[in-house]
């Protein structure tokens, strides 16, 4: 019998090689907290237990553990882009790659339960509260920009659903057609390439539009333009799912506009992202405008109550203070800095990190106006907003 050798299989001796390479490799580079990249946090080792074994939980984390800690695994992931777009597929991960690197996230349902109930709660809201109320929902980016979906998008048609929402509030409220503005700008850099959120602008002219329908001066293009900064270099939410290796990034324009001393949930301070506590000055965390997150800087994220000062308000009478509740979700971010320039405070809720009740907060402090401000999908899926009936 003829005695093989390994020689003769130079591929699987290379591919064993590799393989044990990894290995070891990996015995030395995991431990990274945080994927730049995807931004998101990495699964850290579990922690090992009988119990846990027993129970298969410590598998599962194990496992999740392997997957986030692999070695190069930032290198790997853009290797797979590469390869799938060489392949001319044109989505990845539930986004797909539209006109113009544009890029959306497939929406083939809507969630009509969790809408129906969502609607439910806004009414409680309104029926218990007497002051007066905006809702605006916010079109989504394959809704307006139909010209840079690509063929066949799988998107529900949001404005049936969002004529439904303001059917259910009408005679109570009033009503934004931002699905109307934000068309009318469709030419225009009014939602990011790579990210699921308006554009700077696109909030500028939905807020030109509220102030309008509350009958109240606005800052105008020319106010706000000695204001302004650009970040380069921002990649968003859709790029993070998609990883799509030749992805064109985003610009994000921000307004330093005069405020007084902001306020996060009552205090001048804040933990960052690495846990250390630091000072609240003006209404962006500037240090994230270096980091990944960009979208993160406005007003220092999601939390719970915001207050802001101004020191702009172009409507001010001297001995009032005119007030506006902004209850919103990240969308309102980027949107409520433009509000210093129609009132003196603006109050910015997300339900999601508000630890005060919503009829605690309105009985505390008077309002003129108050805004829901949410953009669909939200809207449709965020089982926050019951916290509204709080």
């Amino acid at each position: 019998m003829e005695k093989k050798s390994l020689k003769q299989y130079p591929l699987l001796v290379f591919f064993a090689l590799f393989i044990l390479g990894l290995f070891v490799a990996d015995m030395f580079a995991t431990g990274r907290e945080f994927s730049e990249m995807e931004n998101r946090y990495l699964k850290q080792r579990p922690k090992f237990s009988i119990k846990a074994l027993v129970e298969n939980e410590y598998t599962l984390d194990y496992e999740k553990f392997i997957n986030d800690q692999f070695v190069a695994r930032d290198a790997w992931i853009t290797l797979k882009s590469v390869s799938e777009t060489a392949l001319g597929k044109i989505e990845n991960n539930g986004v797909a790659y539209g006109r113009d690197d544009y890029q959306f996230q497939k929406a083939p349902t809507a969630d009509e339960e969790t809408l129906g109930n969502n609607l439910g709660y806004l009414q409680e809201f309104l029926e218990t509260y007497q002051g007066h109320v905006t809702v605006g929902i916010i079109p989504n980016s394959y809704q307006v920009l139909e010209n840079k979906t690509p063929v066949s998008f799988p998107g529900v048609d949001q404005e049936p659903y969002i004529r439904q929402i303001y059917e259910g509030v009408k005679g109570r409220v009033d009503t934004l057609d931002l699905l109307s503005v934000m068309t009318q700008h469709r030419d225009e850099y009014i939602y990011y390439r790579t990210d699921h959120h308006w554009t700077t602008l696109g909030a500028f002219y939905a807020y030109q539009a509220y102030a309008q329908s509350r009958g109240l001066a606005a800052a105008g293009p020319e106010q706000i333009e000695p204001y302004a900064h650009n970040v380069e270099g921002f990649l968003g939410t859709y790029y993070s799912k998609s990883k799509k290796f030749d992805t064109r990034s985003d610009t994000i324009t921000w307004y330093d506009f005069p405020v007084g001393e902001v306020t996060i949930d009552g205090k001048t301070t804040i933990l960052n992202s690495q846990k250390q506590e630091i000072p609240v000055e003006g209404m962006y965390e500037v240090a994230k405008w270096q980091e990944r997150d960009k979208y993160a800087a406005f007003l220092y994220g999601n939390n719970g109550l915001t207050v802001i000062p101004s020191q702009c308000n172009l409507n001010h009478q001297e001995g009032r203070t005119s007030r506006v509740l902004v209850i919103k979700d990240s969308y309102g971010n980027s949107f409520a800095p433009f509000l210093t320039w129609s009132y003196d405070e603006v109050y910015v809720v997300d339900l999601r990190s508000l630890t005060e009740k919503m009829s605690e907060l309105t009985a505390r402090v008077q309002f003129d106006d108050v805004l829901v401000l949410y953009n669909y999908q939200s809207f449709e899926s965020d089982r926050n907003i019951a916290r509204l009936t709080y």
